[in-house]
């Protein structure tokens, strides 16, 4: 996937599956005999050259672009009647038919198991704290379980996209749901800090890891006009996740401890993502010229493009900002309104986690109308001024107000990642981006946690760490709307646009 689009070849219209055999000697198709795809609504994969064969994360041979284009000139069946799994089956960009709806499902499995558990992970932190805090461990060491595992997350993802690009899907898939679910399961077994660091952090991480790149970069595939959408409906997985979670994990471990709740949720992160394994894939790719198997399994040469790095400074913000008030507000809730962490701060988090779910989904419809950047900024801005209200609470009513507010807004970034990125550097380079971005977010989700510890550790209080909190996504906000100013000045150069504008 080491193609990169111009500002010529994003904008121009490319020749596609109904264009006539006059170019045969350049590899062009002749015409498909099957009336539906003859009055195929235009789509991007009528905008962009199509230079990339996606279906599992390969090339594939030129040998077999009689299987997989359906339109060579002895195909004289409609390829619906030749084994194709559906009629909108017929390229890269599908926008609906019951194999993308599947998809989006998958998506949504995994990212309710995955980010779910991580939207509630307080709830663990804070009987962590109880546990540990008596053997003489600080809080920001306690915290580091939790960063290990979000660092992992995203960090790893520089073996895991190549990965993906390589072998293709579904290893990455089935990778994915064997570490993460085996690293929940043996945590439960763990007596020592550093035990749990291995298992519960880095073992997860990397399972997620592998998780999240797939379930992040198959969806888009399938959807054009309705991109925003679909990713918010497979991240809405976490809201509806951390909802469902924030109630039934509290309430377990005060039944059968921490140890058999762990267990029992390895089972289900297991059966979901697994399920998610099955039924999961890339498009085939059925139109356009023959492809040539390529070696590479990174395209390293995004970095070059400034709406790109714009991009790339902004999420690397983000992963400083979004998991702190997951993690600190049952001990908040404890700590300066007295509540019960695991039963009201667990409410807090499914409060939080539901706002996430609806936020996720109009965020994404939003941005297919409105464009995706500035919706995300819109965002960004509206999140980090709902960390004031997390400041200044002292009442039960203003912490559920604040998890309303930032949850809503904060699961932008992950609802628009996507079609931010497919927008800058193209859907055949979508991977590549993807893994780029999910890698400079492990600075933040490895370290904001330890330091927001710190801080609350050197100023006696929460409202310094809020505070640098609320600074984290003020600041990933301007360059968010740098990136605005960088896409309308780079298209009077030629350089880049972006759809969404």
């Amino acid at each position: 996937m080491a193609s990169t689009y111009d500002n010529s070849t994003v904008n121009s219209s490319t020749t596609t599956i109904n264009q006539t055999n006059s170019n045969s000697n350049n590899g062009l198709s002749t015409p498909s005999s099957d009336p539906t795809i003859q009055s195929r609504p235009q789509s991007i994969s009528d905008r962009k050259t199509i230079d990339a064969s996606i279906e599992d994360g390969l090339h594939y041979p030129q040998e077999n672009k009689d299987v997989r284009r359906g339109s060579e000139p002895d195909s004289e069946e409609p390829l619906s009647k030749k084994g194709s799994m559906c009629d909108d089956d017929d390229g890269v960009v599908m926008e609906g038919g019951y194999r993308g709806y599947l998809v989006v499902f998958g998506g949504f499995l995994i990212i309710l198991a995955l980010i779910g558990y991580v939207s509630i992970y307080g709830v663990f932190q804070a009987k962590y704290n109880d546990i540990y805090g008596i053997q003489g461990k600080s809080q920001s060491s306690i915290s580091f379980v939790g960063s290990l595992a979000s660092g992992f997350q995203f960090g790893f993802t520089i073996i895991a996209g190549p990965v993906m690009n390589r072998f293709g899907h579904k290893i990455t898939l089935w990778a994915g749901c064997i570490i993460a679910s085996l690293g929940l399961l043996l945590a439960s077994w763990c007596t020592e800090l550093w035990q749990l660091y291995l298992t519960q952090g880095v073992m997860f991480g990397i399972g997620a890891s592998f998780l999240n790149i797939a379930a992040t970069a198959i969806p888009p595939l399938w959807y054009d006009k309705n991109r925003g959408l679909a990713m918010g409906i497979c991240f809405c997985g976490a809201g509806i996740g951390g909802l469902g979670l924030g109630f039934v994990i509290p309430a377990l471990i005060n039944a059968v401890d921490i140890y058999w709740t762990l267990r029992i949720f390895a089972i289900f992160h297991f059966v979901c993502t697994a399920f998610a394994a099955i039924v999961m894939r890339a498009p085939r790719q059925l139109a356009g010229p023959p492809v040539e198997a390529k070696p590479e399994v990174m395209n390293w040469s995004v970095m070059k493009d400034f709406g790109f790095m714009l991009w790339f400074l902004c999420s690397c913000l983000f992963g400083f900002a979004y998991v702190v008030p997951f993690t600190y507000v049952p001990s908040f809730a404890k700590d300066v309104i007295g509540l019960d962490p695991n039963v009201q701060g667990g409410q807090l988090l499914a409060i939080m986690s539901g706002a996430n779910a609806v936020g996720r989904i109009l965020i994404g419809i939003a941005g297919d109308r409105l464009g995706a950047i500035p919706v995300a900024g819109v965002s960004f801005i509206a999140t980090g001024a709902s960390c004031f209200i997390w400041m200044f609470s002292t009442t039960h009513g203003a912490l559920i107000a604040f998890s309303i507010v930032y949850g809503f807004f904060s699961g932008a970034f992950f609802t628009m990642i996507a079609s931010i990125t497919a927008n800058i550097v193209g859907l055949a380079d979508l991977s590549s981006g993807l893994t780029i971005i999910y890698l400079i977010n492990t600075p933040g989700n490895l370290f904001t946690l330890p330091i927001a510890g710190k801080i609350f550790e050197q100023a006696g209080d929460y409202k310094a760490m809020i505070g640098y909190d609320a600074a984290m996504w003020f600041g990933a906000w301007i360059l968010m709307m740098a990136s605005c100013s960088g896409a309308a000045a780079a298209t009077t150069t030629g350089r880049f646009e972006f759809e969404s504008w």
